[in-house]
């Protein structure tokens, strides 16, 4: 056992050693991709809205509960993966969660009506459930500590982009089909990605830290090996000798059991993730979702909305650079609390929105700072647990405010804008992003400067001893 440890700590100093290489980029390119591929599917929900209004004959109540369903998938679908993917390894339940989702999103465009869509478009979101959480622990268990935030913002905007090319798209293939056969084509496309599993297969490796964890010292050595190897190559000079921390005096109190994520040492940081979380999640899916049959409600044409749609979820795409490089340089915490903050003020005056130059402006400021808020958001999901419980606990987070954020604010804002209007509706998008601020600002632990064994270290101590690692870690930044 007492080698066991000692290799695994070994691994991590020699992982935490390493430069950036062009090994380094192609494993954060292929996570990112994992999002790329997932937003078209999921995009493609939104962007088919106003046309399956009028072809179905929807009521708002209708379209609220077929982004509902999607999203309730995901939310099921959540917690199995995230076990599955510390129990098997992140790459194999990444593969079968790409392979599930596409194969349900092609099935979506042939179904006989809405109610089988319904179902279907939730068998998708069990398959979208597998994939959100592993890029971010993927990226966090090969990439050193002083790099996470900036490289998961370079992935998080891989999913914005996705979500900008899908209205794209659906800008081509809706004005030139048929309406009752464009929303079944454009569905039919959105599957395509799903060549994109072969992709990870192949160029993917596994997590040296999960292999080392599960006693296959072997396959890690290889894989660290390999690594090594490469920066070698695009340096020119050796590795500096691995910096191997002397083991704490007090042990981590938490295994790999589901039930120590609501335990005294996890569940604070379980409930104000998830907080936090719910925020974020509500202003993406009205920004990602809504957007085309907001701007269709208010009198444009479906291709002006898409467009206008377009440029919205564009903004997003900066957002996340710019928050990923925050995060790095004065913590996830002020990242969190800078773009929430902005993006919850954005849509207080998207409320009151008079034109559309102004409706589009504060659309752009909620999609550029809150969609914009997930890099650092979701590295503090992998960085709040340890290596046994890193995809479960990322997983449980997700799934708890996807379901607050994506399923209760999904269904509830299109029945909200109907009886109530775009003003009380924005108003309340706000005051949820400002409770996040606020649990933020007073309750999170923050990760900036720390590997995740010293991390996973403080787990389990006393509140002081907790705040003390904090202060030494961040005067060490």
């Amino acid at each position: 056992m007492e080698e066991r440890v000692a290799a695994q700590a070994e691994i991590a100093a020699r992982l935490e050693r390493l430069p950036v290489t062009l090994l380094t980029w192609r494993i954060v390119i292929i996570a990112g991709l994992a999002w790329f591929t997932e937003a078209l599917s999921i995009g493609s929900l939104g962007v088919s809205l106003p046309a399956l209004r009028e072809t179905l004959h929807l009521t708002p109540s209708d379209v609220g509960a077929l982004v509902a369903f999607q999203t309730f998938g995901v939310v099921i679908g959540l917690i199995p993966a995230g076990r599955l993917a510390d129990r098997y390894g992140r790459k194999r339940i990444l593969i079968g969660g790409i392979v599930w989702y596409s194969v349900f999103t092609f099935l979506c465009g042939l179904v006989p009506g809405y109610h089988s869509l319904l179902w279907v478009r939730f068998a998708a979101g069990l398959g979208m459930g597998a994939i959100f959480p592993l890029p971010y622990a993927i990226v966090s268990e090969f990439v050193r500590k002083q790099h996470r935030t900036m490289f998961n913002g370079f992935m998080d905007a891989c999913l914005s982009i996705g979500y900008f090319i899908a209205p794209l798209l659906g800008f081509v293939v809706f004005p030139n089909f048929d309406p009752t056969m464009s929303w079944r084509i454009f569905f039919m496309i959105a599957a395509s990605p799903i060549i994109y599993a072969a992709a990870v297969y192949w160029l993917l490796p596994e997590s040296p830290r999960w292999l080392a964890r599960k006693g296959r010292l072997a396959e890690a050595e290889a894989g660290i090996a390999q690594l090594e190897a490469k920066a070698l190559q695009a340096t020119g000079r050796p590795l500096p000798p691995p910096e191997i921390p002397v083991p704490g005096a007090e042990p981590t109190v938490v295994s790999g059991r589901f039930s120590q994520l609501f335990g005294p040492a996890l569940i604070g940081r379980t409930i104000t993730r998830s907080i936090s979380a719910t925020g974020v999640f509500f202003m993406f899916y009205v920004v990602m979702t809504y957007m085309p049959t907001i701007f269709v409600s208010h009198g444009f044409k479906f291709a002006t909305s898409l467009i206008f749609t377009a440029i919205i979820t564009a903004a997003a795409i900066p957002g996340k650079l710019a928050n990923g490089w925050l995060a790095e340089r004065r913590g996830r915490r002020t990242a969190y609390v800078t773009f929430m903050g902005a993006a919850g003020i954005g849509a207080v005056f998207f409320a009151i929105a008079g034109s559309v130059t102004s409706s589009v402006l504060f659309a752009c400021v909620m999609s550029f700072f809150g969609t914009g808020a997930f890099p650092a958001l979701k590295m503090s999901f992998a960085e709040q647990y340890p290596i046994d419980l890193r995809a479960t606990g990322s997983a449980t987070v997700e799934a708890v405010s996807r379901f607050f954020g994506g399923v209760v604010g999904a269904y509830v804002l299109p029945v909200l804008l109907h009886r109530e209007g775009q003003a009380i509706s924005f108003v309340i998008i706000a005051i949820v992003a400002f409770i996040g601020v606020v649990t933020e600002l007073t309750s999170t632990v923050e990760t900036q400067g720390k590997t995740l064994e010293e991390l996973e270290q403080v787990i389990g101590h006393k509140p002081e001893a907790t705040r003390s690692h904090e202060v030494r870690a961040g005067d060490a930044v």
